[in-house]
C-alpha cells in the first residue's frame, strides 16, 4: 500500500482515523509499503499490512457461510485467465458511466475480484481503490507495485474501511447480493460517495410480480422478450426454482467439486433454447464456466427487483439517472447521482 491511502481509510469498527503504528522502513516518494501495522487512532485496534495489502477486516469472527463465500470467490478469481478484450465495453455498458467521468477522479471498486474493471477505470484516468474480502487481492497487489493509481484493500462490504463521502465514483458489479444482507451492503457503500458523486450497482434479479416484470428495461437485441413477456416471466420463474434446488446441494459441496459440476452446465450454455436454463449464455466457454460457478457456489445469493433498487437509491439521497437494460433474466442495475 502507499501512504497516500491513509487519508481515505477508517476503522471498520468505530470509524476512527487510521495511522501506521509500525513500519519496517519508511517509504520514499510514495513507494509501496509491503508490511507493517495499522492502528485506529480512536479505539487502538490494529490491522496488518501483508504483501502490500492493508487487511482491515472487522475483528469479529466471520460466519461459516461468509467464510465459504470468501474462499469460493478467491478460488474462482485466482483461476480466472485475466482481462478480456471486451472488458472495457462491458464495464461501460453495465455501469452506464460516461468514459470522461473517470479522468482525474477517485473511484471505489466495491468487490473487485481479480481487478478486470479496476484496470479499465485506471485506463480511463481514474485512481482506483479496489476492495475485496478474498485472496484474489494477491493478483491486485502485484499490479499495484508498478501502478501508483491502484490501491488494493482487504475489507468487508458490510463494514467498508473508508471515511464517508471520499469517492467521486463507487461501483459494484454483481457483488452485493453475495453478502449476508444486500440492502445493508448497499447502504454501506452508498455512504462513501461524495455529494454529486456517482453510484453504479447491478444485482441478481428475479421474476417478481408480473406487472413489475412487464416494465423491465429490455435490450434492443432481445425483442422477442417484449413480444412474449408472459412466456419470459414464466421461464424466469422456472429457472429460479431449478437454481434454488441445485444450490441446495452445490453450496454444501467442496469448492473443487462444484467447479467440476459447472462443466456440463457450461456446455449446455451453447445449446439454443436450453441455454436459458443455465446461468450464463456468454459466447466464450471460459467466461460461461466462471459465471456458472459464480452462480452455484457462493452460499449467499439474494435476488431483487428494479423497484427495490430504485427505492434504496432514493432512501440514501440519490437520484436515479439510468436503469440498466438486460436480456431474459432480470438484472436490476442503476446509475445514481448523490443529491447532496
Amino acid at each position: 500500500m502507499r501512504l497516500s491511502l491513509l487519508s481515505l481509510l477508517a476503522c471498520p469498527v468505530c470509524g476512527g482515523d487510521i495511522k501506521f503504528s509500525a513500519l519496517q522502513s519508511f517509504p520514499r516518494h510514495d513507494e509501496p509499503v509491503d508490511s507493517g501495522t495499522l492502528a485506529c487512532v480512536a479505539c487502538a485496534r490494529e490491522y496488518p499490512v501483508e504483501g502490500g495489502i492493508p487487511r482491515l477486516r472487522p475483528p469479529q469472527a466471520i460466519s461459516a457461510r461468509a467464510d465459504k463465500t470468501r474462499r469460493s470467490f478467491g478460488w474462482e478469481w485466482l483461476r480466472y485467465p485475466g482481462s478480456r478484450p471486451g472488458d472495457k465495453a462491458v464495464f461501460l455498458e453495465e455501469t452506464m458511466i460516461a468514459p470522461e467521468e473517470f479522468a482525474g477522479n477517485r473511484v471505489l471498486d466495491a468487490g473487485c475480484g481479480m481487478g478486470r474493471y479496476g484496470a479499465v477505470a485506471i485506463s480511463l484516468g481514474a485512481e482506483v481503490v479496489a476492495l475485496d474480502l478474498s485472496e484474489s487481492l494477491l493478483r491486485m497487489a502485484e499490479a499495484a507495485r508498478t501502478e501508483p493509481r491502484l490501491h488494493p484493500v482487504e475489507g468487508d462490504l458490510l463494514h467498508p474501511p473508508f471515511k464517508k463521502g471520499v469517492f467521486d465514483i463507487v461501483y459494484s458489479q454483481g457483488v452485493l447480493h453475495h453478502t449476508s444482507d444486500t440492502h445493508a451492503s448497499f447502504k454501506a457503500v452508498a455512504a462513501l460517495v461524495k455529494p454529486r458523486g456517482l453510484l453504479a450497482i447491478w444485482l441478481y434479479g428475479k421474476a417478481g410480480r408480473y406487472q413489475d416484470f412487464a416494465t423491465n428495461p429490455i435490450r434492443p437485441d432481445r425483442e422477442w422478450i417484449i413480444r412474449r413477456r408472459r412466456l419470459a416471466w414464466f421461464l424466469v420463474l422456472i429457472r429460479h426454482v431449478l437454481s434454488d434446488v441445485l444450490r441446495v446441494f452445490t453450496t454444501r459441496l467442496p469448492v473443487s467439486v462444484t467447479y467440476a459440476l459447472c462443466y456440463p452446465l457450461t456446455f449446455l450454455g451453447a445449446v439454443p433454447g436450453l441455454k436459458y436454463l443455465t446461468f450464463s449464455v456468454d459466447p466464450d466457454f471460459q467466461a460461461r464456466l466462471i459465471e456458472n460457478f459464480d452462480w452455484i457456489a457462493p452460499p449467499f445469493q439474494w435476488h431483487h427487483t428494479k423497484e427495490e433498487l430504485a427505492r434504496w437509491y432514493e432512501e440514501e439521497g440519490f437520484s436515479v439517472v439510468k436503469l440498466l437494460p438486460h436480456g431474459l433474466v432480470p438484472k436490476p442495475g442503476a446509475l445514481g447521482r448523490r443529491l447532496k
